[in-house]
């Protein structure tokens, strides 16, 4: 008996499409019996919408009438094909040959789940920031399916999914054009249409190079967060509260060290001194966890981890902020969403926020000192 053929759409938002970056990201292994159609979707108006073929198999470029962003362009894909599966990956990353092969043998193995999600993995750090970037824990869920059976959600620099799966889901135009919360939301409907988690597939390995070869850049993770953060509204069930953490710890501060100093009850000194006092506790609680994890950093490494941390925090807030949206403010979302990494998020963020508390009252006596 015939095995009946299998066909998957490879969608690849590229901004500004690099046919170099592009072929290198197509160059992966079609297994017989797999129909593979490539689509690329690019918001570079310089470049007219073609059809060709790549390596004897159907391809089409698509430019945008309008700059969609890399989110709402996977839609583009997506909608562009037909295929019984939609693998996403970026164009800036490089899939391993055998990703197909891998991703099919995952499908036979629990055909059921929406999706599949494999490793996005990074090369060793380049410097301190890089270094930070891995100690901070930017990268765990690029690199979470390489030993979790099963998630929630993936990042679309590797994502497989079933187009029956999906059904009418889509990318939001809720988030940021360059990314930041969407592929959460996209997966975490589909989950909860299906009631089936994703199966991860440790070996269906794409590799991602640093951005900007490495170089020093915080406002990535600022505009994850401003992104993540519209998921307190759109998935309630995942929010928990917590304390403050040092972004909110510095408004609600300097709102109140503002109204002593101009009450005449503490010195206008005061809040410059406590501000560096909470983020020297930050880099103080947030050090001990990377050295225990990453025994080999530097208190620059620890510092860089801090400040990406901080970036990142700062966007949590401040975006809710910038959409008046006050009820955002101490509510924490679970991004592995089983409940099971609350206890520690919540043990390291109490931490802080004591020695914020205790910092407070040092830096009044330090403020009157000087």
């Amino acid at each position: 008996m015939t095995r009946a053929r299998t066909s998957i759409d490879i969608v690849i938002p590229s901004i500004r499409f690099d046919m170099e970056r592009m072929l290198e990201a197509l160059q992966m292994d079609v297994p017989p019996g797999v129909d593979v159609s490539y689509y690329v979707i690019s918001d570079n108006r310089s470049l007219e919408s073609k059809d060709f073929e790549y390596m004897g198999r159907p391809a089409r470029l698509i430019v945008n009438d309008d700059g969609l962003g890399a989110p709402l362009s996977r839609n583009v894909g997506l909608e562009a094909g037909s295929g019984r599966y939609i693998l996403f990956i970026d164009d800036d990353v490089r899939a391993s040959p055998d990703i197909l092969s891998r991703y099919l043998e995952a499908v036979r193995e629990e055909p059921e789940a929406p999706g599949y999600i494999g490793p996005t993995l990074f090369p060793e750090p380049v410097n301190p920031f890089t270094r930070g970037i891995l100690s901070s824990g930017m990268l765990t869920f690029f690199h979470l399916p390489g030993w979790r059976p099963h998630m929630l959600w993936g990042t679309t620099s590797n994502l497989m999914v079933r187009r029956d799966a999906v059904g009418d889901v889509r990318f939001s135009d809720a988030f940021p054009k360059h990314g930041g919360g969407e592929d959460i939301d996209f997966c975490l409907r589909i989950f909860a249409n299906a009631e089936r988690p994703f199966k991860t597939v440790a070996d269906a390995v794409v590799r991602h190079p640093w951005w900007g070869s490495g170089r020093r850049s915080y406002t990535r993770f600022f505009r994850w967060a401003t992104g993540d953060s519209r998921l307190v509204r759109l998935h309630p069930q995942y929010v928990y509260r917590d304390v403050p953490s040092l972004t909110e710890a510095l408004a609600f501060g300097t709102i109140i060290l503002g109204s002593l100093a101009a009450a005449g009850l503490a010195p206008v000194s005061m809040l410059g001194v406590w501000a560096v006092a909470a983020f020297c506790s930050e880099v103080a609680v947030e050090g001990a966890h990377v050295k225990s994890h990453h025994p080999e950093s530097s208190i620059r490494d620890m510092v860089e981890a801090s400040i990406i941390r901080l970036s990142n925090e700062a966007g949590r807030f401040l975006g809710p902020l910038s959409r008046r949206d006050a009820s955002c403010i101490l509510a924490r979302f679970d991004i592995l969403g089983t409940g099971e990494w609350i206890p520690m998020e919540k043990k390291f963020a109490r931490a802080k926020f004591a020695l914020f508390l205790a910092a407070a009252p040092l830096s009044y006596l330090a403020s009157v000192w000087i």
